[in-house]
């Protein structure tokens, strides 16, 4: 028997019961001999008994058994890995940098290190400074050019 699912008459889901009604007729079955061989009604089955006749069909268990959290289809970032910011976060900063300064790079460098604590954006080391730095940029830029910002959020 499944462990860790449900044992409540009838707790199986339309998912499990289409499961056992599909893996039965692929074996040759009616929809009453598959009742028949279940034992009943299969909307009686339990959650974890629905679990074991669908293994016993040969169909597997299931990718997901009911009352367990979904497994994601990607892996989740790690606590405390640091997600490195991206040669195009890189590119957009200087493009923002020489649209707000125009030609005074020395500036633009002073004005990074004075507020960010870097005077080369190579030097930026994670995606989320990275983001704030566009985003201010971004900010600047829009005032700039009497332009409203392209987000909404707070205000600098």
């Amino acid at each position: 028997m499944a462990y860790g699912l449900n044992t409540t008459p009838g707790s199986s889901t339309a998912r499990q019961r289409s499961r056992i009604a599909v893996l039965g007729q692929k074996k040759g079955f009616t929809v009453d001999e598959i009742r028949r061989i279940v034992g009943g009604s299969i909307r009686a089955l339990s959650a974890a008994q629905a679990s074991d006749w669908i293994a016993r069909f040969d169909g597997g268990p299931l990718p997901n058994p009911p009352g367990k959290k979904p497994r994601a289809p990607y892996s989740h970032p790690q606590p405390g890995v640091t997600r490195m910011r991206t040669p195009e976060q890189v590119e957009q900063i200087r493009r923002l940098l020489a649209e707000y300064f125009e030609t005074a790079e020395d500036r633009a460098a002073g004005w990074m290190e004075s507020n960010f604590g870097v005077r080369d954006p190579e030097r930026i080391d994670t995606r989320k400074r990275a983001g704030e730095i566009i985003r201010v940029l971004k900010t600047l830029t829009a005032r700039k050019n009497n332009r409203k910002p392209l987000y909404k959020g707070k205000r600098l």
